[in-house]
């Protein structure tokens, strides 16, 4: 399970292409941190010009794993959520970035 990402900073204002064509670039997000569970790592917007969503990095520290959801802006119940993340995710920013469009083309779906 992954409790912090290094250098997850440097992937802000990276582009990504999905399955739908479009161009979309991660960027930071606000949110207000709460220490519920599972606990919340990351939040970040994946958007472009016509669309935004956004994707929420949890701890599962109960069953020790990681879990990302993505949500339509506006939305409070996930369009996709993955609950087999996996270190490998996380190895390095291109690695990163292939699993947050696996994600986008997930939510792309419904």
């Amino acid at each position: 399970m992954i409790k912090e990402i290094q250098n997850f900073n440097k992937i802000y204002g990276e582009q990504i292409y999905p399955a739908d064509g479009m161009v979309y670039t991660i960027e930071k997000a606000s949110v207000i941190k709460t220490y519920s569970e599972p606990e919340l790592l990351y939040y970040f917007e994946v958007k472009n010009e016509y669309t935004k969503y956004q994707i929420a990095i949890f701890a599962d520290n109960k069953n020790q794993h990681n879990i990302a959801g993505v949500y339509k802006t506006g939305e409070q119940l996930p369009l996709f959520m993955d609950k087999f993340m996996s270190s490998v995710h996380f190895k390095n920013k291109e690695f990163f970035k292939t699993y947050v469009v696996t994600l986008i083309n997930q939510a792309l779906k419904h």
